[in-house]
């Protein structure tokens, strides 16, 4: 596989394919430069630079004359990573270069046969216990990815049972029938698992299920079915909702509840003891907007199950903006005829969000000018032409065109769109591209040259007197940040670059020839891409942080952000976040800042803490910041009163002597409490005859 890349003119991405467990050298992809020079200056040699996000693989190598890419080591997408990226430089013999940004995807094979991990299952069932009910859920574990990874199970033949079904996607054996008449018996169930590929599991996984004769009846739920709603941007440990289940006498204590299926990534869990459904990941309604959960409530020993369904709805927030398809800046070229009320180009754009978040609208946001020859339907982003062009008058026009969500707030993405007017009858120089597109680094030295454009006049050698041709720039839009050598067409930097002020510039390029007294120009785009530096660390919202939680809550509760920016973009901007210290009661995300509890906390022990966070971005080598966390434990009334006279369940006695008038102070009983203002108030009063 090959791409022709001119020396000069640097290029779009380049995608390759290796398999997996690829041999060495044997597997190679080629890249081809091309030079118009001949002789010395004509001859390319290849290299390998670094990527976007790493440095120069090991695993490769490049032939120095011949561009081929080929494997140096053993490829294996299971134990390392699955992509590499790095750049392709082209230099000819006159030290002219050209970069070609290759990817290269691991394609994954089906090396890998499920495992079963246990292979024993061994459980007890009550003869209480109702059809439906989930028993038990073996599982295997394939390191292969995709249909390579996809398990599903059976049970083999003379492994499976009447009384019992196995969902061949999930692993989950439930009670199909009533074991009443079963009690005191053992039955047993084999299973095996399949991946995509055809691979069977080497072992069986075995399943002996006790039946034992029971005389508590069920737990019986509520409700059979519980519908729940939760933001997306919910904090990990937030109560989405309680299911509760009785006994048939009525009552709700001894029962324990436990999610039995349909959350296998774990985004909820249930407190066995209340039954109380609560965040334990953070959620992304993108991924994964609804959940419908089977929870089990089980009582007595041997214990009998009942169970509940639980559909949990993500609810959307407007977290991601509007993006423009295949980029946010396109170009293109229209002849000067062209009829007005035609479509000349329609926009790509989608938005991740759902509902309203995601339906988008455009405008022309261009100058009344540009308004007055294109429009943009609001809808659905066509760009229609509903003026009259003219080369002479206006040959390029900067449409930018904003696309809107409907959310709030509204998210917004802005596309350039460079049209170039085609004279009619133009006989002016052609550029060997319509439009180059090339990237800088910020922080680029002024007066560094970084693209050569070329340029070929259409007129017939020997026609007439045909003078040199001369390039120059447009002096309008972007142009005063870059120059241009009149003669050779080499592009260089003017004025420094910063992407964090600017990222992306347009340039026309025009080339002008004169033949027969008449001058004739072309013109050309250059798309300027400035890619990051690491010159900007991370910014806290805020140095100082304060926050509260209440005692008592379960270990892994959300209850705050430490927020963070870096204006830097890519692995530059990727903020990490972690305590400058361990803490035993609490821990932070690493990729949002989240706070939450390790522990449950006891405001009596210790009312406040005070931690340090490190925010530290992907950069090399890396920037930093810190700030500080204070945290208020709120008081929960989890103490009762005490006697500071006596020892509790002890009598205090006090002696009076007879014949005592009324009102007479017979002594003072003080009692304490250890929590805090109400709920550590102390009211005496006397019971009893």
């Amino acid at each position: 596989m090959s791409v022709p890349l001119r020396a000069g003119a640097p290029e779009h991405f380049f995608p390759l394919m290796f398999s997996s467990k690829a041999p060495f050298i044997k597997h190679g992809r080629k890249v081809t430069a091309t030079d118009a020079d001949g002789g010395s200056f004509g001859s390319v040699s290849y290299s390998f630079s670094s990527g976007s996000n790493s440095a120069v693989p090991s695993q490769f190598t490049i032939g120095k004359e011949t561009g081929q890419i080929c494997t140096n080591a053993a490829l294996d997408r299971d134990q390392g990573p699955d992509s590499f990226d790095f750049t392709v430089t082209a230099v000819d013999g006159g030290g002219l270069s050209s970069v070609a940004y290759v990817k290269v995807d691991l394609v994954d094979i089906n090396d890998n046969r499920p495992a079963f991990y246990p292979l024993n299952y061994a459980v007890s069932l009550s003869t209480q216990s109702a059809p439906g009910t989930s028993v038990v859920r073996v599982m295997a574990y394939d390191p292969d990815s995709g249909e390579n990874g996809k398990i599903t199970y059976k049970t083999v033949p003379g492994g499976a049972s009447p009384y019992f079904t196995l969902n061949k996607d999930t692993g989950v054996i439930s009670l199909s029938r009533s074991v009443y008449g079963k009690a005191n018996s053992v039955i047993p169930m084999v299973i095996s698992a399949q991946d995509g590929g055809g691979f069977l599991a080497l072992d069986n996984a075995k399943v002996n299920i006790s039946v034992v004769a029971g005389l508590v009846a069920p737990p019986v739920f509520e409700q059979t079915q519980y519908y729940f709603t939760i933001s997306e941007d919910a904090l990990r440990g937030t109560v989405v909702g309680i299911v509760q289940a009785n006994s048939k006498t009525g009552n709700s204590r001894g029962i324990a509840y436990t999610i039995s299926s349909g959350d296998p990534a774990g985004y909820f869990t249930v407190d066995s003891d209340t039954g109380a459904l609560r965040t334990s990941l953070p959620l992304d309604h993108e991924a994964q907007p609804v959940l419908d959960l089977e929870v089990q409530a089980r009582s007595g020993n041997p214990p009998a199950f009942g169970q509940t369904r639980v559909h949990i709805t993500i609810a959307d927030i407007n977290d991601n903006p509007p993006v423009f398809l295949p980029s946010s800046s396109e170009s293109l070229l229209l002849p000067e005829n062209t009829e007005m009320g035609t479509v000349v180009y329609r926009i790509q754009a989608e938005d991740r969000d759902s509902g309203f978040n995601g339906q988008l609208s455009f405008d022309l946001s261009s100058p009344s000018g540009v308004q007055r020859i294109f429009t943009v339907e609001r809808s659905n982003g066509e760009i229609r032409l509903v003026g009259s062009l003219c080369y002479e008058t206006n040959p390029r026009y900067d449409l930018l065109v904003t696309a809107k969500d409907k959310g709030v707030p509204q998210l917004s993405a802005t596309l350039m769109l460079v049209v170039h007017v085609q004279a009619e009858n133009d006989q002016g120089p052609v550029f060997d591209t319509l439009t180059y597109r090339v990237e800088l680094k910020e922080g680029t030295p002024i007066n560094t040259r970084f693209l050569q454009v070329r340029a070929m006049s259409r007129e017939i050698p020997g026609s007439g007197h045909l003078s040199p041709l001369i390039y120059h720039l447009r002096p309008d839009g972007d142009a005063a940040g870059f120059g241009i050598a009149a003669d050779s067409g080499w592009l260089f930097v003017k004025s420094s670059l910063d992407r964090e002020q600017k990222d992306m510039y347009l340039l026309t390029v025009l080339a002008s020839v004169t033949h027969g007294g008449l001058k004739k120009t072309g013109s050309a785009t250059v798309r300027i891409s400035v890619t990051d530096e690491n010159d900007n660390g991370p910014r806290l919202a805020q140095q100082r942080v304060f926050m509260a939680v209440r005692e008592n809550l379960p270990a892994g509760t959300g209850f705050g952000h430490m927020l963070a920016t870096d204006r830097d973009s890519g692995s530059n901007g990727r903020l990490s976040y972690r305590f400058l210290h361990t803490d035993r009661h609490f821990q932070i995300n690493t990729n949002t800042g989240e706070i939450s509890t390790r522990m449950t906390l006891d405001r009596e022990q210790q009312s406040s803490y005070q931690l340090m966070v490190v925010v530290q971005d992907g950069g090399s080598p890396p920037r930093s910041a810190t700030g500080t966390v204070f945290i208020t434990v709120l008081d929960d009334n989890d103490n009762n009163p005490a006697f500071i006279h006596s020892q509790s369940g002890k009598n205090i006695i006090i002696q009076v002597t007879e014949g005592q008038s009324a009102g007479t102070v017979l002594g003072t009983l003080q009692a304490k409490d250890p929590d805090e203002g109400e709920n550590g108030t102390i009211v005496y009063s006397l019971s009893g005859t």
